[in-house]
């Protein structure tokens, strides 16, 4: 049903389609029978009836099939974008927070990447699942909050940024950027001058600037902070 909407919406005149909530709701789903089958056949064989063992006994496998569910479907869904209109940029919004991303079923680095390597929740079928080369563009949400926008790792804006970059492995563009409505320090508003940062400190360590989200830029009138930082970037271009 996905595919065929992605189809039609892909016969409009617009420039890009981008997946949002492209996942799993969490840890706790999903345990339908229809998973429980799909797992035994990945996996092989038959786990019996007690859930409590994919956590216990196959639990990176199970993290692994998640992962490698909602890759297969981002290749399907680039596949019915694509087979409408070649010239439309698919791509994705994902959360950076990557170290706990994986609850989500979703492994958006690059299958380059060896989270394995760094992680101890991931397996090396995990690293096949990365679906970064079948983008053309990543949004990435860097949400910390008001106090954290530069630093080296994550729950920083900038450390979010600069770590996806490394996982991306050159596979895909992206753009990072905060969430101005909801993250620590931005609920009221009055946050003009951090806006103005956020843009220096996401741009320079991606390929663009992502925000979170235009009603909260139109509520708390952010237009003009975003104009600055983009203006003393483009300054430094020169």
């Amino acid at each position: 049903f996905i595919l065929s909407l992605l189809r039609d919406l892909a016969k409009y005149d617009v420039d890009g389609i981008f997946l949002d909530r492209c996942r799993f709701d969490g840890i706790t789903s999903d345990f339908s029978d229809d998973s429980k089958a799909k797992f035994e056949k990945y996996l092989g064989h038959s786990i019996g009836n007690d859930i409590a063992s994919l956590i216990t006994t196959y639990e990176k496998q199970w993290y692994a099939f998640r992962a490698k569910t909602i890759h297969d479907f981002i290749v399907k869904a680039r596949e019915a974008v694509k087979s409408v209109n070649q010239n439309i940029i698919f791509g994705a919004y994902v959360g950076a927070w990557y170290s706990d991303y994986y609850v989500y079923g979703v492994n958006w680095a690059s299958p380059k990447y060896n989270a394995a390597a760094s992680y101890s929740w991931a397996s090396a079928e995990w690293n096949k699942y990365g679906y970064a080369d079948h983008l053309d563009f990543l949004l990435l949400g860097a949400y910390a909050g008001v106090d954290n926008i530069y630093g080296s790792t994550e729950w920083t804006c900038q450390g979010f940024c600069q770590l996806a970059k490394a996982k991306l492995c050159g596979d895909v563009k992206f753009a990072g950027g905060p969430d101005v409505g909801n993250a620590t320090g931005y609920e009221n508003g009055g946050q003009g001058a951090a806006v103005t940062k956020t843009v220096d400190a996401c741009i320079n360590a991606s390929d663009g600037y992502f925000i979170f989200d235009m009603v909260h830029v139109r509520e708390y009138n952010y237009w003009q902070s975003i104009k600055t930082g983009v203006d003393r970037y483009k300054s430094t271009l020169k």
